[in-house]
């Protein structure tokens, strides 16, 4: 599929002023004057035209980037035109109709990315960085992206990666001799520049998010607070059994929502569970992980925060204030005694008062969550996190074999090499095709 010429819109969906409708490929000026005039140049230019959408002519920019100096490393062009939906839609429509005995096709989600990979425009470290950018919340996050993507952190990878060899060495010189011998490497030699790796792995992770807020969302509280019922309400049919005694539900459900979202519905806490309950929420917090994120759920009639929710590490999305039109206050005021840190945590995030009873809220966090966590497949950062952390505990784990001797050692460090090789390695386009396809939107 490669090598074609692939078209898609690569602005925001909806209204706007202007939109923007990119072909990268060999076809591309081939392509756009079946829609665009006057001729585009095979030069890198900027061209005022117009397109001819149903047989009218509307006004129109064009930019001409011929490859390789291109985001893509293709000739690339780019229309420029008023941001109706319609109008973009119209346009697509008749640039594949009339390009498809051209080979021109619709572009798939990230397609455009994987072309300026695989033609050596990005390596797959910056685009993460990209993923990490588009999907940015604030500034804070949107400068780490940009340092991904311009390979500010992938060369902070590298020269971890020399010192890792750096230290490797040394424990292979170190191999030859014994304690006592001339030329023996002290043990304090590498494991002191090992900690101060471990350290500086940390503060690069602390670059990407724990988790995207998209994705799979676990519902946690308090047994007996309404978890079930909400599901069900949200989901608009009975899929979990909901009973009146606490500690019913001991499995996580899986529930897909309609709009998209997905979510678990968990075991919740009990003050003094029995065997089979205490192992229920053992399993729950083994799994838990595997979430993107959690839904705190209160219950609006006894708003008690069970110790063991402010414990879970995972991201927390929303408070989800259940039974409301039980409560004489809705939502009501959080518990005085709460600890300052639990506190701040549940200020940070929006909060929802709903009924499974009367319907109260359901729309509104049914909507939210179609906003917020409907992008299962998306997570950005993910293979960056995931090579970070498994050469963070390879180093944790030879520092930890150091008293076992240096060849245990090496042999972790060899580990950490390779998972950071991960990084800026290079990967066929079909590898990262299938990494990026559903994370990336359509026309990225």
């Amino acid at each position: 599929m490669l090598g074609d010429t692939i078209v898609a819109q690569a602005s925001a969906r909806g209204g706007s002023e202007r939109a923007v409708v990119r072909l990268s490929g060999p076809g591309a000026r081939a392509a756009a004057a079946l829609v665009f005039a006057p001729e585009l140049p095979a030069v890198r230019a900027q061209v005022e035209g117009h397109v001819r959408v149903r047989g009218r002519r509307v006004e129109a920019l064009a930019l001409v980037m011929v490859g390789p100096r291109s985001f893509t490393g293709e000739d690339v062009v780019e229309l420029h035109v008023p941001g109706s939906a319609l109008l973009v839609q119209n346009l697509l429509d008749e640039l594949l109709r009339d390009g498809s005995a051209r080979g021109v096709r619709l572009a798939l989600p990230g397609e455009f990315t994987a072309r300026a990979v695989q033609n050596g425009r990005l390596d797959g470290a910056a685009a993460e960085g990209l993923l990490l950018l588009l999907h940015a919340t604030d500034a804070v996050a949107a400068a780490r992206g940009l340092s991904w993507l311009a390979g500010g952190s992938a060369a902070a990878v590298q020269a971890m990666r020399a010192r890792l060899q750096d230290t490797l060495a040394l424990l292979e010189v170190g191999l030859d001799f014994d304690d006592n011998d001339t030329g023996a490497v002290p043990a304090s030699a590498w494991t002191e520049p090992l900690r101060a790796l471990t350290t500086d792995l940390d503060a690069l992770l602390a670059t990407l998010p724990v988790a995207t807020p998209g994705g799979e969302v676990l519902l946690l509280g308090r047994a007996n607070v309404g978890k079930s019922s909400l599901a069900n309400a949200l989901a608009g049919r009975p899929v979990v059994l909901v009973d009146a005694g606490a500690g019913t539900t001991r499995d996580l459900v899986r529930i897909a929502l309609p709009s998209g979202a997905v979510l678990w519905d968990a075991p919740g806490d009990l003050e003094a569970p029995v065997d089979v309950d205490a192992a229920a929420l053992q399993l729950r917090d083994r799994l838990a992980g595997g979430a993107a994120g959690c839904l705190w759920v209160l219950d609006a009639t006894a708003p008690v925060l069970p110790a063991t929710l402010a414990a879970t590490q995972l991201p927390l999305l929303a408070v989800v204030w259940t039974k409301c039109d039980d409560a004489a206050e809705a939502p009501p005021n959080l518990p005085p005694a709460m600890a300052p840190t639990v506190a701040a945590r549940l200020a940070a995030v929006p909060q929802f008062a709903t009924s499974a009873h009367t319907g109260r809220g359901v729309d509104a966090l049914r909507a939210w969550l179609q906003d917020t966590a409907r992008s299962g497949a998306v997570d950005a950062g993910a293979p960056l996190r995931t090579a970070l952390q498994a050469a963070r505990a390879a180093v944790a784990r030879g520092l930890a074999a150091a008293a076992a001797g240096p060849e245990l050692v090496a042999v972790e460090l060899q580990a950490a090499l390779q998972a950071l090789e991960g990084i800026a390695g290079r990967h066929s386009p079909e590898h990262l095709l299938d990494r990026i396809y559903g994370r990336f939107c359509l026309g990225k």
